[in-house]
């Protein structure tokens, strides 16, 4: 089973996963379908945005809301085993959960090169 069907799956056990409510993408007049355009470039799915959503680290940007996820972070939740897929993804919006208005999704590289390094022993 791959990586995505294996997140859905734990999705849809989350109990947490009902403070999210429902995802809209903002209609923007010259772009209207900017979001989906850019999670099918960016191979990011609807289920990746959901956990950014839950768990992710929230700042402030422009008037908008940003969700980051990062090692520290997704440690401590039952998507630990999703690290290497989940991290550094940010998750633009106007307004947060519950209901979130979403901006645009992308991969936050410094966050994305970041990862566990491994220690070498001589």
């Amino acid at each position: 089973m791959d990586a995505n069907k294996k997140l859905t799956r734990l999705l849809e056990r989350d109990s947490n996963c009902q403070a999210i409510g429902t995802i809209s993408a903002v209609q923007r007049r010259k772009d209207r379908n900017h979001l989906e355009r850019r999670q099918q470039q960016r191979a990011i799915s609807n289920e990746m945005i959901k956990v950014a959503l839950l768990y992710g680290k929230k700042g402030f940007s422009r008037g908008a809301t940003v969700f980051t996820l990062n090692d520290r972070i997704l440690a401590k939740t039952p998507y630990a085993k999703f690290i290497d897929l989940l991290r550094g993804l940010r998750v633009v919006c106007l307004d947060g959960p519950p209901d979130p208005k979403i901006l645009t999704a992308y991969w936050h590289e410094a966050t994305k090169r970041r990862g566990h390094k491994v220690k070498a022993y001589h």
